[in-house]
């Protein structure tokens, strides 16, 4: 990723244009990475920064780290929303679907 574009920790804003990162042109730049691999990455710096992070909603967070990852016609396999669907590795507490939590904390991921 370029170096412009990177993120600064604690506060996991972008060393280029101060926004939340991911920002926008990370996400572009992200988007040319292995979609499984994006995603189980993505999930992974999601949990860290939930923990560096103070007050923040775990749907924001979903939202900001791993909804854009999604195919455009991708759906939650339990309750049918656009903006989130199960993927493998996200912390059960930072799932915005009540469903879906429920389902990856006994392991019974729908497809």
């Amino acid at each position: 990723m370029s170096a412009a574009h990177r993120v600064i920790r604690p506060s996991w804003t972008c060393t280029a244009d101060g926004l939340p990162w991911p920002c926008t042109e990370a996400q572009r730049i992200l988007r040319n990475s292995d979609l499984a691999m994006l995603r189980q990455t993505m999930a992974k710096l999601m949990a860290i920064a939930q923990g560096e992070l103070d007050d923040t909603d775990p749907a924001a967070l979903y939202r900001r780290f791993l909804a854009w990852t999604l195919e455009s016609d991708q759906r939650c396999a339990l309750c049918g929303s656009r903006r989130h669907a199960a993927i493998p590795g996200v912390p059960p507490r930072l799932i915005p679907c009540d469903g879906l939590r429920a389902a990856n904390t006994t392991g019974e991921l729908p497809e």
